[in-house]
């Protein structure tokens, strides 16, 4: 598959551009239960008569919940074959309460990031071992990517965050620029005792499973105001 956005995605961008964003909640409650998964799960959306629309059974949160992005926040979420498109106000994470996995798993996330107009710092990517994640003791591990070629791995408990393996320069990440969108692929291979990081197909970091709690939810993770379109964030065998 190309690293660039498929022509009939990229005409569909200011379809995108053009909608309202949507009002942000602590938890945003889902339309409908997504099926559940049998041999392997994914977080894709339905589909039928929902194009341009939050994707259904989705939820979604801001870091602090509250006041944080002129007044209010604001998340552009919307189904968009394939996938969807995401353009944050505040870090954010959205996820399918469907989509859990356990035990030994892979999740693979494959994200188109947009013009950034120098903002390079703000990470994008997915999340794994997700708790609680409407309510007080949310907890995660999230794997992002940012423009400047680097990666990071942190885990949230809560209000708090605990770094597992800080920012650093990975030749593999993909950089965004000029007017094309540019896609990054990674990956979380899940085994008995450890769990390994990797993108385009290198391997980032191997970290001990215990670290990193990876049983639970997984989804998305975006960073403050990071355009993007997510083709997939799934689980495999």
């Amino acid at each position: 598959m190309s690293s660039t956005l498929p022509r009939f995605a990229r005409s569909t961008v200011l379809l995108v551009s053009l909608a309202a964003a949507l009002p942000l909640l602590p938890a945003v409650t889902p339309l409908a239960a997504q099926a559940a998964a049998a041999s392997a799960t994914t977080s894709q959306p339905q589909t039928s008569g929902n194009e341009g629309k939050r994707p259904i059974g989705w939820k979604a949160r801001a870091d602090g919940g509250g006041d944080m992005h002129g007044g209010k926040d604001t998340l552009s979420f919307v189904q968009m074959t394939p996938g969807f498109h995401v353009t944050t106000g505040p870090a954010s994470i959205m996820w399918s309460p469907d989509s859990t996995a356990s035990g030994e798993y892979t999740v693979e996330g494959s994200i188109f990031l947009f013009p950034t107009n120098g903002r390079d710092q703000e990470g994008y990517g997915i999340f794994i071992g997700g708790k609680d994640l409407d309510g007080a003791t949310q907890q995660y591990t999230y794997f992002l990517l940012r423009n400047d070629g680097k990666f990071l791995i942190k885990r949230r408990n809560g209000a708090q965050t605990s770094v597992l393996k800080d920012w650093t320069a990975m030749p593999a990440i993909k950089l965004q620029s000029g007017a094309d969108a540019m896609k990054n692929d990674l990956r979380v291979a899940v085994r008995a005792q450890s769990v390994v990081f990797s993108v385009n197909g290198a391997e980032a970091v191997t970290l001990p499973r215990a670290q990193v709690a990876p049983d639970g939810i997984f989804g998305l993770r975006i960073n403050h105001a990071v355009n993007s379109h997510v083709v997939k964030v799934s689980r495999g065998k």
